[in-house]
């Protein structure tokens, strides 16, 4: 539900006192809800506390997952304080005034959903079927369903949000917690490893995974898209089931789901964050400042469709909670390809927000009349403490206000006229029909394919929605794309790639025949595709295919010709000798004119097993950018030839050994050569830490000056991290560290691997042709992998080419950064961080 990020782990300081709780009157005063909304109370403590998920059922009635245990829970012995509440407005006035305990006993319950006259409820563990039997409102029949989620770490990231889908299962949320499930009434079936979101059958009980990784909550539209979020990222579109990835193994593309919303990058008084710009009216901590902040806490995503009682522009729209923010916020979708863009329902507000602090929205639903109602757990303090600093723990009140708690309902001030609402397309028809025409294996079916190559080839979800239902018909497919094409025709780089892929699938030389009249653009991405699978040679290719080839270097370095055309022609310079290439390839691999064209060349020229290439690459080191130093850098540690090359380059002083993250150090530790290992051991080893923070505490007595720590932080700190507008979003964000003390954040430089979230755990990747990858895993699917490394950089393997894939113990951030700064740039860099002025 929150991840609130710090440097190596997610967490929002509290370290002030906020105001008392609000009455229920005055609470409702400090809303500021959109034009033409109003708000009303529906119910209140002591009818209700800590509620975390609601739902009404057929007969109107409102349930209630009441979170009292969060965060920490029970002492040992003590009884689980979670609780399943039923309300009714027994006179009909719109207030809830009747509770009924329908079943306590509970650790955490944090998701409902009325099933067959009782009550689907995930409670980790165990997802638990309740119903009264009986007619009394109290549950008397308890039955786990499923059991096995993970109740490790966060209790706020657990599995949740029961959710009825278009294909009648069950949906559950992940969270991040993960898990083992079974189902006990059927011990005969395997356990299934909960790496992302599940569905069930709510009958048969069968489970299987579903792509996409919600946090706390996900929404279904009326036709069928599914909608999750996360932290930072309000909506997040489910676009493709990884199942239709399976019909072809040899589709490198492990992407599923989009990111709506896009990012708005702004300056708030205290500086900003290019996340979905805020607007909360409270003066939370976790905020950014009064005027201008950004989601921390995404949760509770809700499409809203179909009966409302809301204005009119709300509906179609999609809501997102923000606790820390004490807001719930608006935004509008629209159609972009397959998928979805989402903008701000409202410009410089919110739908609506409140200036109490306690105010702690977490879950939206929809009522029988079309009201959102609103779960607001009204907590001091939201934060998990696994989030916060040891020391910040010992002095947070977690407990204040776990016996209070609010439900609210927003309708429109006028009862809308319930005007007939008209017919809807759903704009993922054509994506839909893509996919459809992959199970046919009909000629109609694959010309329609075709067109779709050559119509939308240059959106990936498109693109790779044809190339995953394409595979075993590769030839067809070819022939017929190539037909109609001028002979002068420019491709672009998304019908480049799909090219590529069709060289890659032909299985000899003499294959590429059929395109030897194809355009010059078209030859040079089906050669690249073709010579790119591993043992392949650059030998008895067709006369045309191999005077593109000898002429790579010309078209590389043609300075007319498009940047596709050329990284193509580099990729195949890489296949000349070196005394044809080499020279070529290093200036191209340094020019930053074109710096797409240089990381091209760059990868390309790395492959040559040459002492020159390392030494050449580090000779500027001096004048390099930090983003080309991490670039060369990278590139010169994936390949096992040049490390000695590099560590050379350390031990002449030429290279620091402070320019080595944790991930490329670790990378360069694990070396399997006893030589190069020992040298690493030797020259790359940072001292022990309580030692080496004592030294670096020093820093904290000297005045300091923040816009110099800016250069620090665009030096040291941006190739994995964000703060300001700058930076690559690779590590946590540093939105919130601000709100940390200098000796906290002193003490997490100094020692990075004291506290590492789960979704930033580092992996390691070794390809079958020895290539070495790392980076955070960003991409999972049966049948490939893709890592985020320093820069945002993004590179996917096939599973067939991997080796190898094992986590790293320790944090992206490297032990031993501090020793390369001075004290003075350390002082500097934490008061930058600090948001100081």
């Amino acid at each position: 539900m929150i991840r609130a990020a710090a440097i190596l782990f997610a967490g929002a300081l509290v370290a002030a006192p906020l105001p008392s709780p609000l009455s229920p009157a005055d609470a409702l005063k400090a809303f500021e809800a959109a034009p033409g909304l109003r708000v009303e109370l529906v119910a209140a403590e002591p009818l209700v506390a800590s509620p975390c998920a609601i739902a009404f059922d057929s007969k109107g009635r409102l349930f209630v997952a009441e979170n009292r245990g969060y965060p920490i829970g029970p002492k040992e012995g003590g009884k689980p304080a979670g609780v399943i509440a039923l309300l009714e407005d027994t006179d009909g006035d719109g207030r809830m005034d009747k509770r009924t305990v329908y079943a306590d006993g509970l650790t955490f319950p944090n998701g409902v959903l009325p099933w067959s006259g009782g009550l689907i409820v995930t409670c980790a563990p165990d997802v638990l079927f309740l119903k009264d039997n009986d007619g009394d409102g109290v549950a008397d029949e308890r039955k786990v369903l499923l059991t096995g989620f993970a109740t490790t770490g966060s209790t706020q990231l657990r599995v949740n949000a029961p959710t009825i889908g278009p294909d009648g299962l069950i949906y559950l949320a992940a969270g991040l917690s993960g898990g083992t499930v079974t189902c006990p009434s059927h011990p005969e079936r395997p356990a299934l490893k909960m790496t992302s979101d599940i569905r069930f059958h709510p009958k048969t009980l069968e489970v299987e995974l579903v792509d996409g990784k919600s946090q706390y909550g996900m929404s279904f539209d009326v036709f069928g898209n599914r909608f999750i979020c996360m932290n930072r990222v309000p909506v997040q579109h489910v676009v493709f089931d990884s199942k239709w990835l399976k019909r072809n193994p040899r589709l490198a593309f492990s992407e599923t789901v989009q990111d709506c919303n896009e990012r708005d990058a702004f300056n708030g008084i205290n500086g900003g964050h290019d996340g979905v710009r805020l607007f909360p009216i409270s003066s939370n901590i976790t905020t950014a400042d009064g005027h201008a902040g950004s989601f921390s806490a995404a949760c509770g995503v809700k499409v809203w469709q179909g009966k409302s009682l809301l204005t009119p522009e709300c509906v179609g729209a999609v809501f997102s909670c923000d606790p820390t923010g004490n807001l719930v916020h608006a935004d509008r979708l629209t159609a972009k390809g397959a998928t979805f863009a989402a903008s701000p329902l409202y410009q410089g507000r919110e739908f609506l927000a409140s200036r109490d602090d306690w105010f702690r929205p977490v879950f939206l639903t929809k009522g029988p009349e079309g009201a959102m109602y609103i779960a607001d757990m009204y907590r001091k303090v939201i934060e998990h403490p696994d989030y916060l600093p040891e020391e910040v723990r010992k002095h947070t009140d977690f407990e204040t206000g776990k016996a209070l708690g609010r439900i609210w309902r927003v309708r429109a001030e006028k009862t809308p006229n319930q005007q007939p609402q008209k017919s809807l397309t759903n704009p993922r028809v054509g994506f839909r029909q893509i996919i459809e025409h992959g199970h046919d294996a009909s000629p109609a079916a694959t010309q329609a394919l075709v067109s779709a190559a050559k119509r939308e080839s240059e959106d990936k979800w498109m693109r790779n929605a044809v190339l995953s239902g394409i595979g075993g018909r590769e030839a067809a497919f070819l022939q017929a794309l190539l037909v109609g094409l001028p002979h002068d025709a420019k491709v672009g780089a998304g019908l480049a790639e799909v090219f590529g892929y069709l060289g890659g699938s032909l299985t000899k030389p003499a294959d590429l025949e059929v395109a030897s009249g194809a355009p010059e653009s078209v030859r040079l991405a089906l050669l690249n595709g073709y010579l790119s699978i591993a043992g392949r040679k650059a030998t008895g290719l067709p006369a045309s295919f191999q005077t593109l080839l000898e002429s790579s270097p010309s078209v590389a370095t043609d300075k007319s010709k498009s940047i596709e055309e050329r990284s193509i022609a580099v990729k195949l310079m890489a296949r000349l000798p070196w005394e044809r290439a080499g020279e070529a390839l290093l200036k191209l691999s340094l020019d930053e004119s074109a710096p797409d064209l240089a990381a091209t060349a760059l990868k390309a020229v790395v492959a040559y097993p040459k002492a020159d290439v390392s030494a050449s690459l580090l000779a500027g080191w001096s004048q390099y950018a930090p983003a080309r130093r991490d670039a060369v850098l990278g590139a010169l540690l994936g390949v096992p030839f040049h490390v000695k090359g590099v560590l050379a380059a350390v031990e002449a002083k030429r290279l620091p050994a402070s320019a080595f993250t944790g991930v490329r150090r670790r990378q360069v530790l694990a070396a399997k050569d006893p030589a190069v290992k020992a040298l690493a051991e030797r020259l790359l080893t940072v001292s022990a830490r309580p030692e080496a923070l004592a030294e670096a505490t020093k820093a904290l007595a000297l005045t300091s000056v923040p816009a110099n720590g800016r250069v620090v932080f665009n030096a040291v700190c941006a190739t994995c991290h964000r703060l300001d507008r700058e930076g690559h979003a690779v590590g946590p964000d540093l939105f919130d560290i601000r709100r940390q003390t200098k000796e906290n954040i002193l003490f997490h430089i100094v020692n990075p691997d004291a506290e590492i979230a789960p979704a930033f755990t580092a992996y390691l990747a070794e390809a079958k042709d020895g290539r070495v990858l790392s980076g955070i895993l960003v991409g999972d699917t049966s049948t490939s992998i893709t890592l985020r490394g320093p820069l945002g950089v993004e590179a996917t393997l096939l599973r067939s080419d991997l080796a190898k894939l094992e986590s790293l113990p320790s944090s992206l951030m490297p032990a031993g950064l501090e020793a390369g700064l001075s004290k003075q740039q350390l002082a500097d860099l934490l008061a930058y961080l600090k948001g100081e002025k």
